[in-house]
């Protein structure tokens, strides 16, 4: 498997998972040097379970983070 389709998977995997957890979509862009960012908002009622399943998805990215606002609150992914 060629190392662009690697990476490809990757993303989408961590996508589909994100997805899965948060409140049905997730925002992917490609960085300008390569790799990807994924942006989900996170759910107002996000319970123990589901907060576990998302913390361990962070896990696998090379850097995230949390962004809190007034209004909403997101979690975001860095994938090389």
């Amino acid at each position: 498997m060629s190392s662009s389709v690697a990476q490809s998977r990757r993303m989408l995997e961590f996508a589909l998972h994100l997805t899965r957890h948060t409140d049905g979509f997730t925002w992917i862009s490609q960085r300008p040097g390569g790799g990807y960012r994924l942006v989900a908002p996170v759910p107002a009622d996000l319970d123990a379970v589901t907060h576990l399943a998302v913390l361990a998805a962070l896990a696998g990215a090379d850097r995230y983070g949390h962004r809190y606002t007034s209004t909403a609150q997101s979690i975001w992914a860095e994938l090389d």
